[in-house]
């Protein structure tokens, strides 16, 4: 900590939406935004400009800049920092985490978590094998909609779940670097599809089983041109998950939707829509709304989280390293579904994570390991 006892955070990829995650940290009383590392100038020039306009008594250049490709590493060696916070481009996530956590940092990282499972596996455990926090920017963990919605299943409302429907659509071409394949890893799936992805299986708690899916990299422009892309635009996925509920998730990002997303649960008590509220419709066929009391002391936001969880505030961590590895699984066999001779492909589930050198298993034990941590 600082000699004023607030939390020293650096920060890296502070551009784009990073610079929104870093103003959350740099508002808090508690907290001293004290470096930051991007291989972009104007990206903290905007950091330097945002601090400015919006933290109060701001002084002019008081965190310290590392520019370039490498100088993250050079931060983390000089700044003692007790808290990293990881918005570089996807395919840099699970590499920057583990140099936070080399340097005794714990670590909020925008979503994913890592790109691929078995990254995802090995990071969640070094940060319990060092005692670090690792949180993800996952958050829909800390909306009220979700929580009653998780609350209402796991109190057995719609009892056991036997379908399933989510769907996400968003106009999102694949600008900038989330278009490159080598830095994205992925396209809408591994974006803001990945928001649904991992509010799906943090509700339910389910893993992938077997995918049946398509990809296309399909995207028309405002004039209905189709505009050459090289990551997946839209996906189409029918899943069966390991309880053996069956359903689909659907990702579009060829749409002239601002932003439109559901997530829908039947199960042998009933049914779950979660679609502009929360909504329990009973097998008589009524109909009621909820929205439960959040938590006493429950987190505000994932930045809170993870504050609360260095300082001893908190003692649970709800955006733990857990939900990077089932969103992963799942991202993983949705986008490898797209890379078969046909047009829909099948995808072993088991497979994608026995490649990466673990099995069902152990990620299962994995998950009951971080539970009995307090880590959801």
């Amino acid at each position: 900590m600082s000699k004023n006892n607030k939390i020293r955070v650096g920060v890296i990829g502070p551009g784009g939406a990073g610079r929104g995650n870093t103003l959350a940290f740099a508002t808090r009383d508690d907290v001293d935004l004290v470096a930051a590392a991007d291989t972009s100038e104007d990206s903290l020039n905007a950091l330097e400009n945002s601090m400015r306009e919006q933290v109060e008594g701001y002084k002019e250049d008081s965190f310290k800049r590392y520019l370039g490709d490498y100088e993250f590493i050079e931060m983390l060696n000089k700044e003692d920092l007790d808290i990293v916070g990881i918005f570089s481009p996807h395919s840099l996530h699970d590499l920057n985490i583990r140099y936070a956590l080399r340097a005794g940092c714990s670590v909020m990282v925008e979503k994913p978590m890592a790109n691929h499972v078995g990254d995802a596996i090995a990071v969640t455990r070094m940060a319990m094998a060092r005692g670090l926090h690792l949180v993800i920017g996952y958050q829909r963990h800390y909306s009220n909609t979700y929580l009653t919605g998780r609350k209402a299943i796991s109190d057995g409302l719609i009892g056991d779940i036997k379908k399933f429907d989510v769907y996400l659509a968003q106009r999102w071409g694949g600008g900038g670097w989330r278009g490159d394949p080598r830095f994205s890893g992925g396209g809408q799936p591994n974006d803001s599809g990945s928001h649904l992805q991992d509010i799906f299986l943090w509700m339910t708690g389910f893993l992938p089983q077997k995918l049946h899916g398509t990809t296309d990299m399909v995207f028309e422009d405002d004039e209905g041109n189709i505009v050459p892309k090289s990551v997946e635009i839209n996906s189409d996925s029918e899943i069966t998950m390991d309880n053996g509920a069956v359903g689909r998730i659907k990702i579009v990002g060829n749409t002239h939707i601002g932003f439109e997303e559901w997530v829908i649960l039947e199960g042998d008590g009933g049914k779950l829509e979660i679609k502009s509220g929360v909504h329990y419709t009973s097998n008589d066929g009524e109909t009621q709304e909820l929205l439960y009391d959040r938590p006493e002391g429950y987190p505000e936001s994932k930045v809170d989280q993870i504050v609360g969880l260095v300082k001893g505030e908190y003692d649970t961590n709800y955006t733990s390293g857990i939900n990077g590895i089932r969103t992963a699984w799942l991202t993983n066999s949705i986008i490898e579904a797209g890379k078969g001779e046909d047009e829909w492909n099948t995808v072993d589930c088991d497979l994608l994570v026995e490649q990466e050198g673990y099995d069902r298993q152990y990620v299962h034990n994995l998950i009951k390991e971080c539970e009995n941590k307090n880590m959801y």
